[in-house]
């Protein structure tokens, strides 16, 4: 007997999967909230815990990072390529999100709680944890990153399923910045374990909402081609003869370059720079909000007028308002308000990065008859962590460079912390409008 050709679902022949409900579509998005818990409560405040809590030298935190969280990227193909290979009566993806999201909430709570020992033993402890603990967040996000394509092949469906991704992913951000410090605060202070505190609610909350993606979403049968999986050699070409998934990619790098600088460098841009650390606790939920209000506005503005011309006029208006932001930041208010503009304008961007990788597995689908789900949304998950890497790197090693002393800041770090704080986000967006105005017709 031959296999039936693809459909246009990328399935094998018969009916069309039936369409997503309501359940589905928001314990999907449940998944997203709770990936952010764990991973914004590290990208957030791992780099200032270590510096100013840990008191790990700030000038090794540059490699730590940057070591650590490219072990990390690495694994995340690695994860795909066992996802796409896998089966079960849970289907490819789901069953990670039940098995692999405990360990990393354990994982999460362990980073946190650097013991008082010797600087060796502190670093050597810093880097297993924080090595181990990007490992699991693999285990859990690459497959779920994997389930979009798996759930649903209609672009409708996955442009929906974009924004409220998108959406999703901030409240989960809103949550960790507006929370952090106040659980913190009331577990006795930072001093006391409060970091242990924070990461073990955050984590508990992660685990329930995991558990509630893995038992509302199912993986539709039709979509997958029936054929059997090509060599590890033949995906990979396939991979990266594919324009869609190297835009994917790409965008994905500079957007988390961005993302990582602009989040690590503000709370010290903040105290340092702005001399008022009460903004901390202001500018971080409103980058969470700004993000959630631009992923929300992305799904009709995309359906309206392209995900890819809507995607480049938006990073252009966030690039004017980021000068507008360095240009008022005398005034706390008008600051306020441009930065909150212009990652409104940004936030568009982390709804097309999740409809684009989508696109590019199911058009992969159709041309070769294989499934690559899993590697596809792996590779450009790998790309996220390189972007975290070198945005997370970049903020240590240029505090390190630069002479940063907790308490003891002078002007040359301050002007430092200001260039990076506008600067590496400002290439970041100029260097996604040229990939995103480069040809676009797949080879």
């Amino acid at each position: 007997m031959t296999n039936s050709p693809p459909n246009k679902h990328g399935a094998t022949g018969g009916a069309a999967p039936r369409p997503l409900t309501w359940s589905e579509k928001l314990g999907y998005g449940a998944g997203e909230v709770g990936a952010n818990l764990g991973w914004t409560f590290v990208t957030g405040f791992l780099l200032v815990y270590y510096t100013d809590v840990a008191l790990l030298p700030v000038a090794a935190l540059g490699t730590l990072m940057l070591v650590t969280r490219t072990l990390d990227a690495v694994f995340d193909p690695i994860v795909g390529l066992i996802v796409d290979r896998s089966s079960s009566r849970w289907g490819k993806a789901r069953p990670f999100l039940l098995f692999a999201c405990i360990p990393f909430a354990i994982g999460l709570v362990l980073t946190f709680t650097v013991p008082a020992a010797s600087l060796g033993t502190k670093l050597l402890y810093a880097y297993g944890t924080f090595t181990l603990l990007g490992l699991l967040y693999s285990l859990v996000y690459v497959p779920y990153n994997a389930l979009m394509p798996l759930i649903t092949a209609e672009q409708k469906e996955r442009v929906q399923l974009g924004s409220i991704r998108a959406v999703a992913g901030s409240l989960g951000s809103i949550v960790v910045y507006g929370a952090t410090l106040p659980i913190v605060t009331a577990a006795g202070g930072a001093e006391k374990g409060g970091f242990g505190t924070a990461a073990a609610v955050m984590a508990g909350a992660m685990v329930l909402l995991m558990l509630a993606t893995f038992l509302s979403c199912r993986e539709r049968p039709a979509l997958d081609t029936g054929q059997p999986a090509t060599s590890l050699r033949v995906s990979l070409a396939r991979m990266f003869g594919n324009r869609a998934w190297r835009r994917a990619f790409g965008s994905a790098v500079l957007l988390f370059v961005r993302i990582s600088v602009t989040v690590a460098s503000l709370i010290y841009f903040a105290k340092d720079v702005l001399r008022q650390p009460q903004l901390i606790g202001i500018l971080l939920p409103l980058l969470s909000v700004a993000i959630l209000v631009g992923g929300a506005l992305a799904g009709p503005v995309f359906q309206k007028w392209g995900v890819r011309t809507a995607n480049i006029a938006s990073l252009g208006m966030a690039l004017v308002l980021l000068g507008v932001s360095y240009a008022v930041q005398g005034s706390a208010q008008a600051f306020t308000a441009a930065f909150l503009l212009c990652n409104v304008w940004s936030g568009f961007q982390s709804t097309a990065i999740f409809v684009n990788i989508a696109d590019a597995a199911e058009g992969q689908a159709l041309r070769f008859g294989t499934r690559d789900d899993g590697l596809l949304v792996a590779s450009v998950s790998f790309g996220v962590k390189i972007g975290l890497a070198l945005g997370s790197a970049l903020t240590a090693y240029v505090l390190g460079w630069t002479g940063y002393v907790p308490g003891d800041v002078s002007e040359g770090v301050r002007s430092a912390i200001t260039w990076l704080f506008y600067g590496g986000p400002a290439l970041a967006i100029s260097l996604n409008i040229l990939l995103l105005t480069g040809k676009q017709s797949d080879a």
